[in-house]
């Protein structure tokens, strides 16, 4: 029993990673965060979107506890606290990736 709620922890830990990583600008945003701390306007810059969209899409990296805002002032700064992600990332391009292009027969 022990051993099942464990299990069933685990998964849905997993799940709510994998949800949090389900979309192409969450991962340009935590690409970027990887790089180092970003403030909220400088990422609507880099991504061209606009500051709501940006903002709803570090709600749902912070609620899944892979980003951390830190306000200074009117600014609030976004840092990455689960750099692990960037590993998952990394891992599923290299699965995404055909066959003939990684060398496989």
């Amino acid at each position: 029993m022990v051993f099942e709620e464990a299990a069933h922890e685990k998964v849905r830990r997993a799940s709510r990673i994998i949800s949090a990583l389900d979309s192409p600008q969450r991962l340009h945003i935590v690409e970027r965060l990887a790089e180092r701390d970003h403030v909220v306007h400088e990422l609507v810059e880099q991504l061209g979107k606009s500051q709501p969209l940006v903002s709803q899409h570090l709600r749902v990296l912070k609620k899944a506890g892979i980003v951390e805002p830190t306000r200074r002032g009117r600014e609030v700064i976004y840092r990455l606290v689960a750099p692990e992600v960037v590993t998952i990332i990394d891992l599923a391009a290299v699965l995404g990736t055909p066959d003939s292009e990684r060398g496989s027969n």
